[in-house]
């Protein structure tokens, strides 16, 4: 009796264990909301960056690509798909303040995105977002930007934003095929964007060569477009203007 009770007991114990271990796995491979996947890069405004792409599994991968204002992935990008027009760019069905690009003469005068239309919202939850046109600046103007061809040696090109360690590192932007000054490293704190390319149509355009990542912002110049950060090489531009139904990519952030 007492051999049956102790042979029981190891087998409660080791199935116990196998459950943890699977537990724990499970926790590793969806944390893409946890604070293991959030850095503090030591910004003013307190922005916290996540370190993936919406839809990445690792840092230097490229995750997935959305329409301004869209929170599901598609096959194809294109007015003609895009969720808030009737079929063209002078059809808008929000997000419009001139009325000559509205759907009938529409307007709603949104120029900010708004959590139902958010796909780091939707994906992630209510604490994180996509980054604004200013946090996007405030990225460009506090942090040490690397460029680099082969990010953690995974053959992945994009730029390394380093959190600034001296008020002169802030802003300066590193071009010479990703090299640092000696005293920044991969362990030091960072985010890495890799260059996912965009969308247009069923194609993937630049990926490899260029990073287009949306804000939450609309443009000033037309409804059409939207705000977001583009980047290649030797150039940054966080203010850029974009149509809004094509593919780009999504960084989240978090404001709590």
């Amino acid at each position: 009796m007492r051999n049956r009770l102790l042979k029981s007991f190891a087998l409660f114990a080791l199935l116990a264990t196998v459950f943890v271990s699977c537990s724990k796995d499970d926790d590793e491979n969806s944390n893409d909301n946890s604070d293991s996947n959030v850095v503090d890069l030591g910004l003013p405004s307190g922005v916290k960056w996540t370190t993936r792409n919406l839809g990445a599994t690792t840092p230097w991968d490229y995750g997935n690509y959305y329409a301004w204002g869209e929170t599901q992935t598609k096959d194809d990008y294109s007015w003609e798909t895009y969720k808030h027009c009737n079929g063209s760019v002078e059809t808008l069905t929000k997000y419009c303040y001139d009325a000559e690009y509205g759907n009938n003469g529409f307007t709603d005068n949104l120029t900010t995105l708004e959590s139902a239309d958010d796909a780091a919202t939707a994906v992630l939850g209510l604490d994180y977002s996509m980054p604004t046109v200013d946090d996007w600046s405030e990225l460009s103007s506090q942090c040490y930007w690397v460029w680099t061809l082969n990010y953690n040696n995974q053959g992945v090109s994009g730029y390394i934003v380093y959190k600034a360690k001296s008020a002169g590192d802030k802003g300066e932007k590193v071009y010479a095929e990703g090299t640092p000054s000696a005293s920044y490293s991969l362990k030091d704190v960072h985010i890495f964007l890799p260059v996912a390319g965009f969308r247009i149509n069923k194609n993937i355009n630049s990926d490899g060569s260029i990073g287009r990542y949306w804000s939450a912002s609309l443009s000033e110049g037309k409804p059409s477009d939207t705000r977001y950060c583009s980047f290649y090489g030797r150039k940054v531009y966080p203010t850029s203007d974009y149509n809004r139904y094509c593919g780009l990519s999504v960084r989240p952030v978090r404001r709590k």
